[in-house]
């Protein structure tokens, strides 16, 4: 496998858990609020489109009893994520598409570089989030 394909499979993966990361922060989102969990999910999954939107909106909901599951720490590390989602799914091949022979370039480097480090780092947080979905949908009594 050549660096290109090494890197467009790095940016599926990492695309897609980034996918899941946003998925799980819904369901949770949808544990947390009061009402029928079924309905919840509808409601969160045609009300909040983007990871960065969900998240904002969890912050605010976990906060409200004065009582949060996640940190303030917690919610910084997964706003820079969100813009870091947006980074992958918008922009980063554009660091170097347009140049010539791209393959060589440093621009190409760094970004797989950085696409290796960010693939890697958010499988991590990715697994703590699915565990973090089952603690509160059992805390929340939804399954």
């Amino acid at each position: 496998m050549n660096d290109f394909d090494k890197y467009k499979y790095l940016l599926g993966e990492t695309i897609s858990l980034y996918q899941f990361m946003e998925n799980d922060l819904k369901l949770i989102y949808a544990g947390m609020l009061k009402g029928n969990f079924y309905k919840n999910i509808e409601y969160v999954r045609s009300e909040y489109k983007g990871l960065g939107m969900v998240i904002k909106a969890l912050e605010q909901l976990d906060n409200s009893d004065n009582t949060p599951y996640f940190s303030r720490e917690t919610y910084f590390l997964l706003s820079k994520l969100a813009r870091q989602r947006n980074y992958y799914c918008h922009q980063c091949c554009m660091d170097f598409a347009y140049i010539p022979d791209f393959e060589k370039s440093i621009e190409f480097k760094d970004s797989l570089g950085t696409l290796m480090d960010t693939n890697k780092a958010i499988k991590n947080v990715q697994s703590q989030i699915e565990v973090h979905k089952n603690n509160v949908l059992s805390r929340f009594n939804r399954v």
